[in-house]
């Protein structure tokens, strides 16, 4: 009598053990399987990041780059660093609007931003950068000038009016151009011994000015329409104490932020006195 008991004991707990696995088998098929992760959606053990839905729109815009359309380009690549902050994309969109912002401002390309002016007879280089607020500097290098003297009558000048700023990042060790608050271009540092924030004032930021303008050659100071200025290694000095911006290969200052010589000389062309910098 006591082994047939335990015999229906066996016989019922066979029986609950394949209807229990039957239903459990099915409950896996039902509702675990279909959202298992597939192998080849793995990368390295981990989960692949989802497709970049912003790559199109990032194609079409570097097309219409390199068509050499800089004022269509220049907007669908605003358009996109402002659509698509997380895109994989961003730091080579920004590059290349940092590359046909400046590809626009360094030429005769009419642009809305930019004043068409006309030589009219009494005109000098000083004269019209006096009645335009800008830099003799930077009208020669836009117009592709030679010679400030050589001004003709009728000759068709483009004329910028820029309100640039400076960001500096001393985390990232990047120096960020930007025109009535918006991103210009970005710079990167090739060496850095300027201040690093002491520990607990790393997100102090520092609001400072450019100070001063210097351009050095051969170890001596030059200025802007001497011979030795073309080819000069430049300096923007800050009123933050030991914060020099300037060109690799030249004269070091004290605390100082090294960019490439044609960085430098971009930046120094485009930036006067007086020009507001935000230190982060």
């Amino acid at each position: 009598m006591r082994y047939s008991w335990i015999l229906k004991g066996l016989v019922l707990l066979f029986l609950a053990c394949a209807v229990f696995g039957v239903a459990g088998w099915f409950g896996y098929q039902l509702f675990v399987a279909p959202h298992q992760i597939p192998p080849e959606e793995l990368v390295g053990g981990k989960l692949a990041p989802p497709p970049d839905l912003s790559l199109p729109e990032f194609e079409k815009a570097m097309k219409i780059k390199e068509a050499r359309q800089p004022l269509a380009a220049r907007e669908a690549l605003q358009k996109f660093t402002e659509n698509y902050p997380f895109s994989t994309k961003l730091a080579e969109a920004r590059k290349a609007l940092g590359e046909v912002n400046a590809d626009i401002f360094f030429s005769t390309i009419e642009a809305p931003e930019k004043i068409r002016y006309e030589v009219k007879s009494g005109d000098s280089l000083n004269k019209i950068e006096r009645k335009f607020k800008t830099t003799g500097e930077m009208l020669m290098r836009c117009n592709n000038l030679d010679d400030p003297r050589r001004l003709r009558v009728g000759q068709v000048l483009m004329v910028s009016q820029p309100e640039f700023s400076l960001l500096i990042d001393r985390k990232t060790h990047g120096v960020t151009l930007l025109n009535r608050g918006k991103f210009f271009k970005d710079y990167t540092a090739t060496s850095w011994t300027a201040p690093v924030p002491k520990k607990g004032m790393e997100k102090v930021e520092i609001a400072a000015k450019i100070k001063n303008k210097m351009a050095w050659f051969n170890g001596a100071p030059v200025h802007f329409g001497s011979k030795e200025y073309t080819g000069s290694s430049r300096w923007l000095e800050l009123t933050a104490r030991n914060f020099t911006l300037h060109s690799e290969g030249g004269p070091k200052p004290p605390g100082g932020i090294g960019l490439a010589p044609e960085d430098m000389e971009e930046l120094s062309t485009m930036l006067g006195r007086g020009v507001p910098v935000t230190i982060r």
